[in-house]
């Protein structure tokens, strides 16, 4: 009897250990997964805050060339009058 008592004692010890091993690995596996969604994130805002730039880039580079070619044909017209 006192034998089965401490099997049974044992037994539970056992399964409190698995089951405390258990969460631990799920929670690093959720941690992990957190992790590469951070960063994918992170990596998307990166992307999109390159696009915005190069488009103000692009932007900036068609206003100046209008700029340019207003103020060429300004000098023309001023040079013909």
């Amino acid at each position: 009897m006192e034998d089965a008592f401490v099997h049974r004692k044992r037994s539970s010890r056992l399964a409190i250990k698995e089951s405390e091993r258990e969460e631990a690995r799920l929670v690093q596996i959720r941690k992990a997964e957190e992790e590469e969604k951070m960063g994918r994130a992170r990596r998307l805002e990166a992307r999109r805050q390159r696009e915005e730039e190069e488009r103000l880039r692009r932007e900036q580079a068609r206003e100046q060339r209008r700029k340019e070619r207003e103020t060429r044909e300004s000098r023309r017209q001023t040079e013909q009058e």
